[in-house]
């Protein structure tokens, strides 16, 4: 990938062409795009999906609050923003993960801070969330056992690379691998909120890992048996140590503790809505 600037934005230079000639090649054009499906829409956030040319792209829009502008301030503090996932798609990419790819990526600066900025990626087609996908193999007989264990074998590796190398997810719940059965690829999304360290860290593995068994607990067809073979992939070891059953028992408590904290998250949604 090439990234040159064009106007006021950051374009992968393959799609440049396309940009233009849609008119949407400059930060007014695109996050003032009026057109497309909404995905998601909070106070200072949305996602839109929106087609040009027969291709499907996701425009990503942040409208930065006077406190996340102070917050940014602090170097000790990585916003969770367009530029930062702007940034790791392209870290990732380099590093040898597949995620969405990057279109481009515009931000508005008042008094040298971030007011308002957008990433605009392509949709990672023929591709389901792990989560969808897992449980319509329950029907396929030795075929769906042997594709689900395949399946699973390549997330526990590619979430051991992801750890080796110093990133750590925040958000690494099963939905968030998107797997493409036509060639097995396995996609890392959302990954705004991805950090990277020069080596790993314990407690940030335990998170993501804790995060991973909650969301595969609440996934049909994921078993027990399952989750040990991830733990075996993800470790390279036929048989825990004393060190991997210490870690496994850490695992599993933050699981335990994001499950209770999503009961009563669920709880008080419901009693605000009675």
């Amino acid at each position: 990938m090439h990234f040159i600037r064009h106007r006021d934005i950051i374009v992968n230079e393959e799609y440049l062409s396309l940009l233009k000639s849609e008119g949407v090649d400059s930060f007014g054009a695109l996050f003032g795009y009026g057109h497309g499906d909404s995905v998601k829409k909070k106070k200072t956030r949305s996602v839109v999906r929106i087609i040009l040319q027969d291709k499907t792209f996701y425009l990503k829009r942040h409208s930065h609050s006077l406190k996340e502008r102070l917050r940014s301030l602090c170097p000790c503090i990585l916003p969770e923003d367009a530029k930062n996932e702007w940034d790791k798609m392209i870290l990732l990419s380099e590093s040898g993960f597949l995620t969405m790819k990057p279109v481009a990526y515009g931000e508005k600066r008042t008094l040298g801070t971030i007011a308002a900025s957008f990433t605009l990626t392509e949709e990672v087609d023929n591709a389901v969330r792990a989560e969808d996908y897992i449980p319509g193999l329950a029907g396929q007989g030795r075929e769906g056992v042997k594709k689900k264990r395949e399946l699973i074998r390549s997330i526990a590796l590619i979430a051991k690379g992801f750890h080796r190398k110093g990133f750590n997810h925040q958000d690494f719940y099963l939905g968030h691998f998107f797997v493409r059965p036509s060639t097995n690829e396995i996609f890392i999304m959302d990954v705004q909120r991805v950090q990277k360290r020069n080596r790993p860290v314990e407690s940030r593995v335990i998170k993501d890992l804790g995060q991973f068994v909650f969301s595969a607990k609440n996934t049909a067809n994921f078993s027990a048996a399952d989750l040990c073979r991830f733990g075996h992939a993800y470790l390279g070891k036929d048989k825990f140590d004393k060190h991997d059953k210490s870690m496994i028992k850490k695992v599993l408590s933050k699981a335990e503790r994001i499950k209770r904290h999503d009961v009563k998250l669920l709880d008080r949604r419901r009693k605000g809505h009675s």
